[in-house]
């Protein structure tokens, strides 16, 4: 693997480079960009840019990674991370931002509206997490790379959705999967203009597919879950199953380990939730996991009435939430992502940027 880090202030850019290389280790390189000294000053951004990438240091770059604020660049004074996106999306390369705070204004980051796939991480947590996550967004869109040759070679139709659950692995699921697809229609419409060589129609896919999976499917509750909306949709109390290990490991057949799984919080697949709680013939997961473990399990709690069940989650409170307290069918909301919604304290507080 190769991961290109733009940062305007070295000091700290070779900090980060240096966590990042620790963490690959003999897997790939770290390089921090650093324009030539006789690059054209008359030429724009995207034309400068792309020049300087399609150098030989930079041939085969795996990942692109840049600090959301690159006004201190002292060649390219004033660029900023948008430019370093579009010229990578023009490379086909990965890309994704960083900031040293939250990464980006958590509605604009949940609504996905009108807008291009975008990979956002942050430094709040320290600079080896950082590294962590980062590393394993390179080797994610790798080995989305790897299985895609194989999963081209499958019959049937070639849809975003089919191909994607076969380089997952979950073939069953492609049906799931492709219903993700109706509410990205946008943003997915290049993989249907792709007609150049073989290629560049693999790298091309790799980043268009990467992007969906970590933006939409993996982000939008319906296929997959996290931990809270596993619990709620189980009926299982939200701190039991975070806390509990016991209750946790009970379900730990279903747990997502495709591409991303290292640098996204814990997943699980739905479908493999409903298949161990309707083997063991338990009512939903509370009543499995209290058969399994002779104890008491509490239920799911929706986060505006807590006397009744949940059963969804909330995307910005993050919370367990009931069908009666919650709102559902925003348009940026996948249609695959059924089990995604908005509690209705959240709706009337901030309806009108919804």
């Amino acid at each position: 693997m190769k991961i290109v880090l733009f940062e305007d202030a070295k000091t700290h850019g070779e900090r980060l480079k240096d966590a990042i290389a620790a963490v690959l280790g003999k897997d790939g390189e770290v390089l921090l960009f650093q324009p030539v000294s006789n690059a054209s000053e008359d030429a724009t951004y995207e034309i400068r840019l792309r020049r300087e990438l399609s150098e030989a240091r930079y041939q085969d770059t795996s990942l692109i990674v840049a600090d959301l604020d690159l006004s201190g660049s002292d060649q390219f004074r004033g660029m900023s991370e948008a430019t370093v996106r579009v010229v990578a999306n023009g490379l086909d390369i990965p890309e994704c931002s960083y900031a040293r705070g939250d990464s980006r204004d958590a509605i604009l980051e949940q609504s996905g509206e009108g807008r291009e796939f975008v990979i956002a991480v942050s430094l709040a947590s320290g600079e080896q997490p950082f590294a962590s996550q980062v590393a394993s967004i390179a080797r994610g869109f790798g080995d989305i790379g790897e299985r895609l040759p194989d999963a081209m070679l499958t019959t049937g139709k070639k849809s975003p959705g089919r191909l994607l659950a076969t380089i997952l692995q979950k073939a069953e699921y492609a049906d799931k999967i492709s219903l993700y697809a109706s509410g990205d229609q946008n943003r997915l419409a290049k993989i249907l203009r792709i007609t150049s060589s073989a290629q560049e129609r693999d790298r091309r896919l790799k980043c268009l597919l990467g992007y969906w999976l970590w933006d939409s499917v993996l982000k939008y509750p319906g296929v997959v879950v996290n931990a809270v909306a596993a619990s709620s949709y189980l009926n299982i109390l939200a701190e039991s199953f975070q806390q509990d290990g016991s209750v946790q490991n009970l379900f730990h057949q279903a747990r997502y380990r495709g591409p991303f799984a290292e640098a996204k919080e814990p997943l699980w697949w739905r479908g493999m939730l409903d298949d161990i709680v309707a083997n063991s013939g338990a009512a939903d997961g509370r009543d499995f996991a209290s058969r399994q473990l002779n104890k008491e399990i509490g239920q799911s709690a929706c986060c505006e009435d807590a006397s009744k069940p949940a059963g969804f989650y909330c995307m910005l409170a993050r919370k367990p939430v009931s069908f009666e307290n919650s709102k559902a069918g925003l348009s940026w909301f996948p249609r695959g992502a059924d089990l995604a919604r908005i509690s209705r304290s959240k709706y009337d507080e901030l309806g009108p940027w919804l």
